[in-house]
């Protein structure tokens, strides 16, 4: 029986049911997929379907092998959610389809999700994201934000959070425990011994104290109790070199110190062929690298790129973690 992978579909004012049933063709013949959704917000976006088979279900039970997919009914829908808008009612509906997919990895029914992009707003209540929410509901407090590229991948020490509150967060003991984590990761997901780089906080890596002492006072030792316990990682490097250097090849992952610096030169080289990984979970989680784009919500003309590249990463980590040694 093919693996099982399940798909959330965002808020239902954005673009991500759509992409993700664009997508859907590429990918139907090499896993077996449950969409977690409503009635009304699947059938307002069927169109995009182009064709595809897909059978109503109200448990996990009823699926079988069939190339079919198979669309987890989480009720009726709210008739009140317009295109585009951020409203507390899309963002319920988005909070519950990501909710169903968790439970059902966690009960190891399915052995990974992918899910579609919401909007933090319309969920409100403090929600922070898709990768803390569901590391909370899965009671881990080890787990990590990562962006998986064709050429090279980027783990964030910090993540959603203001540049000067990331600066002050970051510690020798972060770096310690995130490279040692990262690395257990990377072999967990049968990649081997990746060449970690760490990227600097500030110019030229400091210059020597000229520009900051932040990287030498406390990236370095970091790097350096790691690297003396057998994990293969350098830096701290020049971050305006460093990306074009992973890109070419000299290094498999890099360690971003906050969100913009990881993902700007990420998105420049890789825009559509990145893809968001949670590491730590119990399950496989993936996520294309765009957001719900409202503005294009409803009219057809959302890329399925990034969603695809999101299917077919997940495919690969769970044959990955799944598969004997």
């Amino acid at each position: 029986m093919r693996i099982t992978i399940g798909i959330t579909a965002g808020d239902p004012a954005g673009i991500g049911l759509e992409v993700a049933l664009k997508a859907l063709p590429q990918v139907m013949q090499s896993a077996r997929w449950v969409l977690f959704t409503t009635r009304r917000t699947f059938e307002r976006n069927s169109r995009y379907a182009h064709g595809l088979r897909y059978q109503w279900i109200d448990s996990l039970e009823q699926m079988d092998d069939a190339p079919v997919l198979f669309v987890h009914c989480l009720g009726e829908g709210n008739p009140a959610i317009a295109w585009g808008e951020s409203t507390p009612a899309a963002g319920a509906e988005a909070l519950s389809s990501l909710e169903a997919a968790h439970d059902a990895a966690v009960k190891s029914q399915i052995p990974g999700i992918v899910t579609a992009p919401v909007n933090k707003s319309s969920i409100g209540g403090g929600f922070r994201g898709q990768t803390d929410f569901l590391a909370e509901r899965s009671k881990r407090t080890e787990y990590a934000m990562a962006f998986f590229a064709p050429t090279f991948k980027v783990v964030l020490a910090t993540i959603h959070m203001s540049l000067r509150q990331a600066l002050g967060f970051i510690s020798t003991d972060l770096y310690v425990n995130l490279i040692r984590f990262v690395d257990s990761e990377m072999k967990r997901l049968r990649f081997g011994n990746q060449r970690i780089a760490v990227a600097a906080i500030n110019p030229h890596a400091g210059e020597g104290g000229m520009f900051g002492d932040e990287d030498d006072r406390i990236l370095r030792p970091a790097v350096e109790r790691c690297a003396a316990e057998g994990i293969y990682v350098t830096g701290p490097h020049s971050a305006d070199s460093l990306y074009y250097l992973a890109h070419s090849g000299n290094f498999d992952l890099i360690i971003a110190p906050y969100h913009d610096q990881g993902l700007a030169p990420l998105k420049l080289i890789a825009h559509g062929e990145s893809t968001n990984v949670t590491l730590g979970l119990p399950y496989i989680r993936t996520s294309p690298d765009h957001g719900t784009a409202f503005g294009i919500a409803g009219k057809g003309l959302a890329d399925p790129a990034g969603m695809a590249t999101a299917m077919k990463c997940a495919i690969d980590l769970v044959s990955r973690t799944s598969s004997p040694l």
